[in-house]
């Protein structure tokens, strides 16, 4: 069964209450910002030269890879040489639609949500070949007429999802990815993991790991694809809307989030997603109405 392709978007949100997905031919981009969603995502490399960098890891892409993304990993993909299709198959899967799949002998979202996950898988052959025809099928359901469909996509939905479980959570699964890390790295972001909450400075985090503010700030680049000013930043931003989806008072967000004024925080949720964090609610509510 052969796919349909896409035409690339830059947008990173999504339109759909259940799920997107889009099958993806370039060969004119370098590197995607560096971002995280409010839904889980589903990446199946197929070609390409292509680096993936989550949480201060990367990984180089063989054919057959597949990503997994929850919603508060930061991620970006690093596309080191133009030569040669960068194609890949990219499934965004609402979270409150993936645990309406789930039944209570199977969480569908450990895959993204497990202490034991992994962010990138290997396949053989037949696990290659299996996942791939699902997606077609996925795909293949836009143009679909009969009678049905939402019966069809919960079912090729819920199959993909029992097969990526099954592989994730397989402790004898092999990670054959070639990854890049550093310890330090991982040290400073699990810190600021652990005090997204606190109001948190470069001049602390320097004391705290014993190193100057330029060599923190190169090596954390050089892990991240970011700032370690902006990780903080994003990492609170994305904090501060799960609160909100709470429904914890807006002008009370930014306090359990350290952002230290109201002011601040409003900028920083305006200047990364172009709505201010009331207008953000107002969306969420409504789409899941």
């Amino acid at each position: 069964m052969k796919s349909k392709t896409h035409k690339y978007e830059t947008r990173q949100y999504m339109l759909s209450t259940d799920y997107e997905i889009y099958h993806y031919q370039n060969d004119d981009i370098r590197s995607v910002t560096i971002h995280h969603h409010d839904f889980y995502e589903f990446y199946f490399f197929i070609s390409g030269d292509v680096t993936y960098l989550i949480e201060g890891k990367s990984y180089y892409l063989e054919p057959g890879n597949i990503v997994l993304v929850n919603s508060k990993e930061l991620h970006q993909a690093i596309i080191n040489s133009e030569e040669g299709i960068y194609e890949r198959v990219v499934l965004w899967i609402s979270r409150d639609f993936l645990k309406r799949l789930s039944s209570e002998e199977m969480d569908l979202s450990l895959c993204f949500e497990s202490n034991k996950k992994k962010n990138v898988l290997s396949t053989d052959f037949e696990q290659k070949k299996n996942i791939r025809f699902i997606l077609n099928k996925l795909v293949s359901l836009e143009n679909y007429k009969g009678a049905g469909y939402e019966l069809l996509y919960k079912a090729y939905m819920t199959e993909l999802m029992v097969h990526i479980n099954n592989l994730a959570l397989n402790e004898n699964t092999e990670l054959s990815v070639e990854i890049k890390k550093s310890n330090l790295i991982d040290g400073i972001i699990e810190y600021i993991n652990n005090h997204v909450e606190e109001e948190i400075t470069i001049d602390e985090i320097s004391e705290k790991f014993y190193l100057s503010k330029f060599h923190l700030s190169r090596e954390f680049k050089k892990y991240t694809g970011t700032t370690i000013h902006r990780y903080i930043v994003q990492k609170k931003l994305i904090h501060s809307k799960e609160f909100i989806l709470k429904e914890m008072p807006i002008t009370d967000v930014y306090k359990q989030c350290g952002f230290g004024d109201y002011s601040n925080f409003f900028r920083a949720f305006k200047n990364e997603y172009g709505i201010t964090p009331k207008q953000f609610y107002e969306a969420m509510i409504k789409s899941n109405i």
